[in-house]
Order: C-alpha cells, then structure tokens, then sequence
C-alpha cells in the first residue's frame, strides 16, 4: 500500500492526541470543579482520536486481505464518513452538554469536513485519503484547545 508512513504517522499523532487529556486532567487541582461541557470535552478528546487511530490502521489488514488499494481507499472512506455521521447524531442525544446552538455549528462543520471522505468513496484516491484523516484531527485538536482555554492554574506572585 502506498504512503503507508503517512497512515502509521497519522495514527501516532491520535496517539498523542489523545494524551493531551490526560494532560490537562492531570494538572487540574482536585478543588477545581469541571463543568458538563468540560468534562464531555475532555471524553471526547480521546474517544475521537483512538477512532482516528483505528481509522488510519485499517487499511493495512484490508489491504492485506483484499490486495486491492482502491478498495481499500473506497471502504476507509465510507468508515470516516460513517464516523462524522455519528459525531452529528450523538450530541442530539445528549444535548445537556450541547446548549445554545453549538451543536449546530458542530454538525455544519463535521458536515463539511464529510465530504472529503464522501467523494473519495468513488474517487478513490489516496491524497483524498490521507486528507480525510488529517481532517478528522481537527475535532479532538479543537476540544482541546477549549479546555486549554479553560484552564486557569493559580499563579504565583513573584
């Protein structure tokens, strides 16, 4: 399979990703409270970045079993866009952590990003590909990013 480094290194960086909620849970002091939406963020940062990972490595055994790389582009595309289809429909069942419309603008955005992976169902190409799974880093990146906005460690005064 071509630019298999491109996959493994996308799965590492969702790796590490991930991680970084470990981070921010870990430096938080006991007595700060998190809200809902924190709390649903900091969940979401690895549960989105493990699905990247798995989604980046899949093309490996499919590829292995199949020998046939468009196949494979098409079957991992369909794969992503079924995981942005779920980042939309699963808030709507949890809208307390949801208020306002920031489910929304969360849905409009996924739904863009879908349709890279979407056109690559029948394009089949590897750039659309690895684009596609490059895209997929933007949501855990962005929920961490909130949190990290959020987190206000005392200060010492010199």
């Amino acid at each position: 399979m071509r630019d298999a480094f491109f996959f493994l290194s996308i799965a590492g960086l969702g790796v590490s990703v991930a991680g970084f909620s470990g981070l921010v849970t870990a430096f938080r002091r006991r007595e700060e409270g998190w809200t809902r939406a924190e709390l649903w963020r900091v969940r979401a940062i690895p549960r989105l970045s493990f699905v990247l990972v798995f989604l980046a490595l899949l093309p490996f055994p499919l590829y292995a079993l199949t020998g046939d790389e468009a196949l494979v582009i098409r079957l991992v595309s369909g794969m992503v866009v079924v995981a942005y289809l779920s980042d939309i429909v699963a808030p709507r069942f949890d809208m307390a952590n949801w208020p306002g419309r920031s489910w929304l603008a969360n849905a409009a955005a996924d739904s863009a990003l879908a349709l890279v992976p979407l056109v690559n169902i029948f394009a089949a190409q590897t750039g659309l590909l690895e684009l596609a799974l490059l895209l997929r880093l933007v949501h855990p990146v962005s929920l961490f990013l909130l949190v990290l906005r959020h987190f206000e460690p005392p200060v010492a005064d010199a």
